[in-house]
C-alpha cells in the first residue's frame, strides 16, 4: 500500500518521515546509510549526482563538483552553478535531492510513496513555494501540501505537549534560513499560526562565515601570509568552520590546526567569547524579528508561554542564552531540532487540506489594512490549561496564515501616484480568496489587455515590496462606448493552501475566466516610485489598476441641511475638475458657513442662481434623491427651487409645485415630500414621490444631458443671506446600472 510522507527539505540537512501504521506515531525514515538526516549537498562525478556522507565529505574537503545551500536561491531562474558544462538552477538541484530522498525512503519502506507534504521556511514568498512544487514534480513526487517549517515543528511537539490556549513562539534557525512564528494551541488539537516573520538569508551558514573570517585573520597573524588571497588555503579553512562551531558549543575554546600553503603547519585558538561577540549582530537580527512578531500580534514578551527551538543551528549555546535573556525563561530544547520538522510534516500528510476561509480585514486609523483577528478567531489571550498528551494524531489540525500581505500596484484617486493596494493582509488564515471589481476602458481596435502587478509586502510604496509576478489579462471584449464608460472586470486574488498566489479574472458577470498569462517582471520597475505618466493621451494610464472615486464616479455630490445666517460672501475656486469627468459648471463664488465648517459650492452673487450644474453623457446613469421642505425656504427677495434631470424638471416655491416629465405635469406636490429622479439605460427617465412611481418615459438622447439643482431668484446686490436649505440632497452618477461601487469587494468563485 502506497505511503504518505513528510519531507523536510532543508538548507543543510533534509529528512523524511511517515506515520507508522502500527504505532500511529510519526517516525523518521532512515536513508540508505542508516542515518536519520541527509546532508543537502550534491557532488557531481562524471555528470552523475552523489549524495549522503560522501558528498558531505567532498564538500568539506573543497573537492570540485560540489554544491550546497542552494535552497536560498529557490524561486530564482538564474543559474546557481555550472558543473561540467551543465547549468543548474536551485530548482533543478532541489529536484535531484528530492528524488534521492524519495528513492531512499521507498527502498527503506519497501513501498511506493503516494504523496508528500514538503516543508518550506514560513517567510518564503510565492515564487519560492511555486519552485518547490515544480522541483517535487520533477522528482516524481505528488505534493499533497506545502507547510511552513515552524508549524510542522509545533505539530510534532504538540502531540505530546498540548496546552490549550498556550502561545508558542517557534524559533527556527536552520543552516540557511531563519523563521519565527507565533502559534496558538486551541481546543482539541487545533493549532493556528498567528503571526510570522523571517529572513531566508540568515542561518547557521552565516555563523560559519564569521568563523571563517576569524580563522583567516588569525592564520594571517600567525603566519604572516595573507591567507584570504589564496583560494586553496581559503577553501581549506572554510572546511574547518563547521567543526569549530561544534567545538565551541561544548567548550570555551577551540584549537584549530591547518597546513598553510608556503608556510606549513600552524595552530590558532578561537574562544567562545570572541565567536559570540563577532556574531552578536546576527543573533540580534533574530531578536528583532521575534519582537516584530509579538508587536503584530499585540502581545508582550510575558504573553509567550514557551519558546520552541527548531533547526540544527539552535544547538549553539548562544541561542538558548539569548532567548533566556529576552524572555526570562529557558526555551524548550527537548525536541530534536533536526527531526521535528519532518515529523510534523508526516502528521500533516495524514490530514485533508483546509477549505477556503472568508476574508476578514480591519482598516486601521492610518488606512492600513490588517487581519481582523477577532472575526478570524485569532484571539491570543485566554487562560492556559494544563499540559496533556493528545490521544491520537487524528485530533491535531493546522490552520496556517499568510506570511506576507498580497496587494497590487494601483493608482491613487488623483491619478498621479502608484501605491500598494493591499487585497489580503499579512497573517490572515489561508487558504483565502478575495475579489475586486474594476473599470477597464476598452478600445475597438486594440488588444485590450489588463496588466496586474502583484505585490507581497505591507509598504504603501510598491518599490519597498516584492513584485513576484506580472499577470496580463487577455481576451477582454470591447463594449459599446467602452472607451468612455468602460467595462467591468472582476479580478480574484487567492492564497492557496500552499501559500501560492493565484489570479483569475472575468469580464462583467460572465461565468468563464478570461485568459491570463504570466510575463516576466521588468528589470526596471522604478516607474512605480515616480509620478504616473500617461503614455496614451486621452486614455487611462496603462499601468496599475485604479480604485475609488477616480474609477467609479458614483457619488457626485451630497449635501446636508444647512441654515445660513449673516454669512459673508467669499471668493473661492479651487475646483480644477469634476470627479465624473463630465462638463462642470460651478460658479467661482462660494459660501463658507462657520457652523461645523460646512462648505456649499455654487453661488453666483450677481444673478443669485444658486446651485450646481452638470452635463452628463447620454449613456450614463444618474439619479437625484432629496427630502423637500419648501416651506422653510425664504427666497431673498423671492424665487423658486429649480431641479432638472434631462426631460424631468421641478419648479417649486414655498407652497410646493409641479414635477414635469418632457413638459407635461406628472404630479403636483405640497411643501413637504420626498423626491427621486433617475435616468438609466441611456434614456429611461423615472420620477418617484414619497416612494411611489409618479411617471416614466423613454427618450434617448444623442447629446449631453443637463443636470441642475439649486435656487433661482431675482438679481440683487445684498452681501448676506438668511434662509434654510433642502435637506439630504444626494446626486449620484453611475457608469453602469449593474455597478454600484467599482471599488468594493465582489463575490468570489471556485477556481
Amino acid at each position: 500500500m502506497a505511503v504518505s510522507v513528510g519531507i523536510d527539505l532543508g538548507t543543510t540537512f533534509s529528512a523524511v518521515a511517515y506515520v507508522d501504521p502500527q504505532t500511529k506515531t510519526p517516525k523518521i525514515i532512515p536513508n540508505s546509510e542508516g542515518n536519520k538526516i541527509t546532508p543537502s549537498i550534491i557532488q557531481f562525478i562524471n555528470g552523475k549526482p552523489v549524495f549522503g556522507s560522501e558528498a558531505e565529505s567532498a564538500f568539506a574537503a573543497s573537492e570540485p563538483g560540489c554544491v550546497a545551500t542552494f535552497k536560498r536561491n529557490m524561486g530564482k531562474t538564474d543559474v546557481y552553478c555550472t558543473i561540467d558544462g551543465t547549468p543548474y538552477t536551485a530548482e533543478d538541484l532541489s529536484a535531484l535531492l528530492l528524488r534521492h530522498l524519495k528513492e531512499d525512503a521507498e527502498a527503506e519502506l519497501g513501498d511506493k510513496i503516494k504523496d508528500a507534504v514538503i516543508t518550506v521556511p514560513a517567510y518564503f514568498y510565492s515564487p519560492e513555494r511555486e519552485a518547490t512544487l515544480k522541483a517535487a514534480a520533477a522528482a516524481g513526487l505528488k505534493v499533497k501540501k506545502i507547510i511552513d517549517e515552524p508549524n510542522a515543528a509545533t505539530m510534532a511537539y504538540g502531540l505530546n505537549n498540548w496546552r490549550e490556549n498556550a502561545n508558542i513562539l517557534v524559533y527556527d534557525l536552520g543552516g540557511g534560513t531563519f523563521d519565527v512564528t507565533l502559534t496558538r494551541m486551541g481546543k482539541d488539537g487545533e493549532l493556528t499560526s498567528i503571526t510570522t516573520r523571517g529572513d531566508y538569508y540568515l542561518g547557521g551558514r552565516d555563523w560559519d562565515d564569521r568563523i571563517e573570517i576569524i580563522l583567516i585573520e588569525k592564520f594571517a597573524d600567525e603566519t604572516g601570509i595573507e591567507t584570504s588571497s589564496n583560494p586553496i588555503t581559503k577553501a581549506m579553512i572554510r572546511g574547518l568552520t563547521e567543526g569549530v562551531k561544534k567545538q565551541l558549543s561544548t567548550m570555551e575554546t577551540a584549537k584549530v590546526t591547518a597546513t598553510i600553503l608556503d608556510y606549513g603547519v600552524a595552530s590558532v585558538v578561537i574562544t567562545k567569547k570572541e565567536f559570540e561577540e563577532r556574531t552578536k549582530d546576527l543573533i540580534d537580527r533574530t531578536g528583532a524579528l521575534c519582537q516584530a512578531v509579538l508587536e503584530e500580534a499585540e502581545l508582550s514578551l510575558r504573553d509567550v508561554t514557551d519558546v520552541l527551538l527548531v533547526g540544527g543551528s539552535t544547538r549553539m549555546p548562544q541561542v538558548s542564552q539569548y532567548i533566556f535573556n529576552m524572555f526570562g525563561k529557558k526555551p524548550i530544547t527537548h525536541v530534536n531540532p533536526d527531526e521535528a520538522v519532518a515529523l510534523g510534516a508526516a502528521i500533516q500528510a495524514t490530514k485533508e487540506n483546509e477549505s477556503y476561509t472568508k476574508l476578514s480585514v480591519q482598516v486601521m486609523s492610518d488606512g492600513k489594512k490588517v487581519t481582523d483577528r477577532a472575526s478570524s478567531g485569532l484571539s491570543t489571550r485566554a487562560v492556559i490549561k494544563p499540559l496533556k498528551k493528545l490521544s491520537s494524531i487524528g485530533l491535531l489540525s493546522l490552520r496556517e496564515t499568510t506570511a506576507h500581505a498580497m496587494g497590487i500596484v494601483a493608482i491613487n484617486d488623483e491619478g498621479n501616484r502608484y501605491y500598494n493596494e493591499i487585497i489580503i493582509p499579512a497573517n490572515h488564515p489561508r487558504p483565502v480568496r478575495a475579489a475586486k471589481r474594476f473599470r477597464f476602458y476598452t478600445l475597438p481596435k486594440s488588444k485590450n489587455e489588463l496588466e496586474i502587478y502583484v505585490l507581497q509586502g505591507d509598504s504603501m510604496n510598491p518599490l519597498d515590496c516584492v513584485i513576484p509576478y506580472k499577470y496580463v489579462v487577455t481576451g477582454i471584449q470591447h463594449v459599446n462606448k467602452g472607451e468612455k464608460i468602460g467595462t467591468v472586470i472582476r479580478v480574484q486574488y487567492s492564497y492557496d493552501e500552499n501559500g501560492i498566489i493565484h489570479i483569475q479574472a472575468r469580464q462583467g458577470y460572465a461565468e468563464v475566466d478570461l485568459p491570463i498569462r504570466k510575463d516576466d517582471v521588468p528589470s526596471n520597475i522604478s516607474r512605480f516610485g515616480q509620478p504616473v505618466v500617461n503614455d496614451q493621451p486621452g486614455q487611462k494610464p496603462s499601468l496599475g489598476l485604479q480604485l475609488g472615486r477616480g474609477v467609479s464616479h458614483n457619488v457626485v455630490h451630497k449635501y446636508k441641511a444647512i441654515t445660513f445666517s449673516n454669512v459673508e460672501w467669499k471668493k473661492y475656486d479651487n475646483i480644477a475638475f469634476h470627479p465624473s469627468g463630465a462638463a462642470f459648471n460651478e460658479p467661482s463664488v462660494h459660501i463658507i458657513a462657520n457652523e461645523k465648517a460646512i462648505e456649499f459650492h455654487g453661488y453666483n452673487v450677481s444673478a443669485m442662481d444658486e446651485g450646481v450644474s452638470y452635463t452628463i453623457n447620454a449613456d450614463d446613469n444618474f439619479e437625484i434623491e432629496c427630502d423637500i421642505n419648501t416651506s422653510t425656504i425664504q427666497p431673498h427677495p423671492g424665487g423658486n427651487v429649480k431641479i432638472t434631470l434631462g426631460i424631468i424638471t421641478a419648479s417649486l416655491n414655498e407652497n410646493g409645485g409641479q414635477i414635469r416629465l418632457d413638459g407635461e405635469t406628472v404630479v403636483k406636490v405640497g411643501p413637504k415630500f420626498k423626491l427621486k429622479m433617475s435616468l438609466t439605460e441611456g434614456g429611461h427617465y423615472k420620477v418617484y414621490t414619497n416612494g411611489k412611481l409618479a411617471g416614466s418615459k423613454v427618450k434617448p438622447s444623442m447629446g449631453g444631458i443637463d443636470v441642475c439643482f439649486g435656487l433661482a431668484h431675482d438679481e440683487h446686490c445684498c452681501h448676506i443671506l438668511s434662509h434654510a436649505y433642502i435637506s439630504n440632497i444626494s446626486m449620484k452618477q453611475r457608469m453602469n446600472q449593474n455597478m454600484e461601487d467599482d471599488s468594493s469587494e465582489t463575490e468570489t468563485w471556485e477556481s
